[in-house]
């Protein structure tokens, strides 16, 4: 534990000699006679700020993962529900993405998709028997493909009515969440251009929203609809199509994939573009579910493994300040997009990515507070009214001394200090778990937390639990 230091400047040494009595006796209690010789001036190169003042209730279900349909057979589905109990997950996406717009929740099978397994994934019932929290997504591609209105359209939204249908009964999906199709504006949709996409995706969404109240009328689900979350003006544009059961839409399904190194998906604008995408569609009904997320390689100029992983606190932080409610990270199994996984085939080792993801689940909870940062990132959470934990990532920045402000909290100790750090600083994208060490901080006379971070080599992550009030 590390004592809170107070600081005195000395302009000088007095002497002062002074006579003895019985009632000339030293006060305990008289701030003169504090402890003032362990204090040290530590300056810091690098300013962070937290304001303990500025709080956002984070919701636990935002560490949630995506299931890999393709990757993950039926029979080692209890092995990996295993391992995501090893990193606190929250809660399980499934089928998953684009196996979601072909599964069949019959026969557990996906006819018609170009990437069937040989191996067929896991089914709704060993889903239910191996995990306690879940989502599920019910296709749109039927009527996608099809010309709104037509003959053909009609089938389809039949069709797609009877899978729902089949979808909510089987999962058993009670208070969890119902997506309404995967990444419409990517869908091939018959060749149609984006705004023809969108106006299918829509029609199809009321459709199936109406038919959902009608058939599951009181039912305690979440029912969303989904878009590209670089997009929000979309949203707006869905509110103004949405003619029919639009109260029935509890909210929406954002896919935020981003990076430090995007115009198109950077980390900058995501708080206010998640916020966006909800409020135009429905200020009034905007649960938010970012059901699908990564640290994109491209847009984070490659970053894998524990250079990735420099980047989820970051992430995380924006979502609770976003006041997002779920989450679910993709790709769960590695070899999906190597260096983002969190763990590997047969899920004996847990990568950098899922580590992280661990840790911040198990720690970062509470109040997301509002933080500054510079060169190096910080995300803080209030876990109760005496507790704050701090996650500092030290990125490809080179070392230095990182101070940390913090405002509306009197610090009474620097609790512990923990330090993720590359199994090889040589090779800070190994394909290797991360090792975790005990470190040690400072508490300057400006009232900064002191940590210097990337001394011994670059993408160290620093974890620091405050105690105070």
């Amino acid at each position: 534990m590390f004592l809170k230091r107070k600081y005195l400047v000395v302009l000088g040494l007095v002497v002062i000699f002074s006579s003895c009595s019985s009632s000339d006796f030293t006060d305990p209690n008289d701030s003169r006679y504090d402890d003032l010789d362990d204090i040290v001036n530590v300056p810091s190169d690098v300013s962070l700020s937290v304001d303990a003042t500025d709080v956002v209730n984070i919701n636990s279900e935002i560490f949630g993962v995506n299931n890999d349909w393709r990757q993950i057979p039926n029979s080692t589905f209890p092995n990996f529900a295993n391992t995501l109990d090893n990193i606190n997950y929250q809660l399980v996406r499934y089928p998953g993405g684009w196996e979601s717009e072909f599964y069949d929740w019959q026969s557990n099978s996906t006819p018609g998709w170009d990437n069937t397994p040989s191996t067929p994934g896991a089914s709704v019932e060993t889903l239910k028997n191996n995990t306690n929290n879940y989502s599920i997504v019910i296709p749109t591609t039927k009527a996608m493909d099809r010309s709104v209105g037509s003959e053909q359209w009609n089938v389809a939204i039949e069709a797609l009515k009877a899978l729902a249908n089949e979808a909510i009964v089987s999962s058993n999906i009670s208070d969890g969440i119902v997506e309404i199709g995967n990444e419409w504006w990517l869908q091939y949709a018959g060749g149609s251009d984006r705004e023809e996409k969108l106006t299918k995706y829509v029609n199809i969404a009321m459709e199936l929203a109406e038919y959902i109240e009608d058939e599951f009328p009181g039912h305690t689900f979440k029912l969303l609809i989904n878009g590209d979350y670089t997009h929000p003006e979309e949203f707006t544009t869905m509110k103004s199509l949405f003619i029919r059961a639009y109260d029935a839409i509890d909210g929406v399904a954002l896919h935020t994939y981003v990076g430090y190194d995007s115009d198109t998906h950077n980390m900058a604008d995501l708080e206010q573009r998640i916020t966006d995408c909800a409020n135009n569609f429905n200020p009034n009904n905007n649960y938010i579910y970012l059901s699908e997320w990564m640290p994109s390689r491209l847009y984070n100029d490659y970053a894998l493994y524990m250079e990735a992983a420099n980047i989820i606190p970051d992430i995380i932080h924006i979502y609770a300040r976003a006041g997002a409610n779920a989450g679910a990270y993709w790709p769960p199994i590695n070899s999906s997009v190597p260096g983002l996984g969190i763990t590997n085939w047969n899920y004996s080792k847990i990568f950098p990515v899922g580590q992280i993801f661990g840790e911040l689940s198990d720690s970062y909870r509470g109040k997301a507070l509002k933080t500054t940062s510079d060169r190096f990132h910080l995300a803080a959470a209030l876990q109760d009214d005496e507790t704050m934990v701090l996650f500092v990532t030290g990125g490809n920045q080179n070392s230095a001394k990182v101070g940390i402000s913090v405002q509306g909290f009197d610090i009474d100790s620097i609790e512990s200090v923990t330090r993720f750090v590359p199994a090889d600083y040589s090779e800070t994208n190994l394909a290797e778990p991360y090792l975790t060490e005990t470190s040690e901080a400072t508490l300057n006379s400006n009232n900064e937390v002191v940590i210097e971070v990337n001394k011994e080599g670059k993408f160290q992550i620093y974890k620091i639990i405050l105690t105070g009030n």
